[in-house]
């Protein structure tokens, strides 16, 4: 039984990683996407395609419900002191390869986190041109406006 639940465990935080992996490239695309093309269909295009992964994720997260009611832990993943028990189930070997398994995905998890706050703030930083573009744009129409009401700049077409 031991062994089925370590399977199960491991193939757990393997599809995990794996998500993570995927998350983590997609957020390079998307710095791309804002930084180097300044193309915002691609970056939408790319956040459809993120919420998927992160929908396949939580799918993930409610599995581990399913995958150790034997068990018996008395805590659910993400619970304090989840991993703890989970890993003194299992003898001091496999704990020490499921621990291993499960810093990478931490690891993982942190990784893209902090990439997602990059690319967060190189799209504030797009967000705040934009914005000062689209006030000078209305600024010169005021002016221009203003310029025309005074009897000034009649274009008449010959």
């Amino acid at each position: 039984m031991q062994d089925d639940v370590l399977s199960r465990v491991k193939n757990l935080l393997t599809l995990e990683l794996g998500l993570y992996t995927t998350l983590r490239k997609m957020v390079l695309r998307e710095m791309e996407a804002v930084v180097l093309n300044e193309d915002m269909e691609e970056l939408l295009a790319i956040l459809q395609e993120k919420q998927d992964v992160i929908s396949r994720l939580q799918l993930l997260a409610d599995s581990w419900t399913d995958a150790l009611p034997m068990l018996e832990l008395g805590e659910r993943r993400g619970m304090e002191g989840f991993w703890e028990k989970l890993a003194a189930f299992f003898p001091k070997e496999q704990s020490a390869e499921l621990n291993v398994l499960l810093a990478e995905t931490r690891a993982a998890g942190e990784e893209v986190t902090e990439a997602e706050k990059r690319v967060e703030a190189e799209l504030e930083k797009h967000v705040q041109q934009l914005r000062g573009k689209m006030l000078q744009m209305t600024r010169g129409r005021s002016a221009l406006i203003g310029y025309a009401k005074m009897g000034g700049g009649h274009l008449d077409a010959k």
